[in-house]
């Protein structure tokens, strides 16, 4: 069979041919989301999610509904023509490494949304992917946990990852005013204690470190203002806030093996 035109000129031309249609708009981070309630059958109906897996979620939202969506891209401003990305293996090839390895990508806290969009990718275009972004949702009331999510989307980077850097953004909570009994910082210390009792709090940290191959890793608080501690776990929720960018970091990376 003839090769094609595109796969008959020159390799340097066929490259600011793809740069033109792979255009990120500038962005190095792309943010990958669950589509909203009801946009699933919009996407279908534009031909833009065929291939893409469905998967169930919960709606952040007084109501709480269960409703099945895919993933889909939110950075504005890219263009990427994945039609030429499906003509042909060596086209794939050629073309995966600009969205792929090019890229970090940033799930927030959609992280239901990693497995489904990892899965969909070959093992060769998924190897390419060396950095994520996600958030960690707090644990307790009024924060929506994220606990069986959380477990799922570790244990799916075990098997079947190739993360290199992970940029974690963990939601915490400040009161907004007056005293209470209790810890205000907790160091790494404390928390492997926390951690040896098995306390809540902290298993996601042990669902974290069972993803190998980690080489770096970035540590960000989100905190946000929460009602006075009134409970144990909500005492222990606050001290492990203001420990986030300390105490916590430094055992996070310890559970991972990585150099302080």
């Amino acid at each position: 069979m003839e090769p094609s035109l595109l796969m008959r000129v020159p390799a340097e031309v066929r490259m600011l041919i793809y740069d033109y249609l792979f255009d990120d708009g500038g962005h190095k981070q792309l943010r990958i989301q669950n589509a909203a309630v009801g946009r699933l059958a919009e996407m279908d109906g534009e031909g833009r999610c065929r291939r893409r897996s469905r998967y169930y979620v919960l709606e952040r939202s007084f109501h709480r509904r269960c409703f099945r969506t895919t993933y889909c891209l939110a950075t504005p401003g890219v263009r990427f023509c994945a039609p030429l990305m499906r003509a042909s293996r060596r086209l794939h090839q050629e073309t995966s490494y600009l969205v792929y390895g090019c890229h970090t990508f940033d799930f927030g806290s959609d992280i239901e949304a990693v497995e489904p969009f990892l899965s969909d990718l070959t093992p060769a275009s998924c190897r390419l992917i060396r950095e994520v972004w996600l958030y960690k949702r707090g644990p307790l009331s009024p924060y929506d946990t994220d606990r069986g999510e959380w477990r799922s989307v570790c244990r799916f980077l075990r098997d079947h990852g190739s993360v290199k850097k992970l940029r974690l953004v963990v939601q915490g909570g400040r009161p907004s005013g007056g005293a209470w009994v209790g810890p205000r910082e907790f160091t790494a210390a404390d928390l492997q204690l926390l951690f040896d009792i098995k306390h809540e709090s902290l298993d996601w940290v042990g669902e974290l470190a069972r993803v190998s191959g980690i080489e770096e890793l970035d540590i960000l608080p989100d905190v946000r203002y929460c009602p006075q501690p009134s409970s144990t776990n909500m005492i222990i929720f606050v001290a492990l806030s203001a420990s986030i960018e300390r105490g916590l970091t430094e055992f996070v990376r310890t559970q991972l093996r990585l150099p302080l």
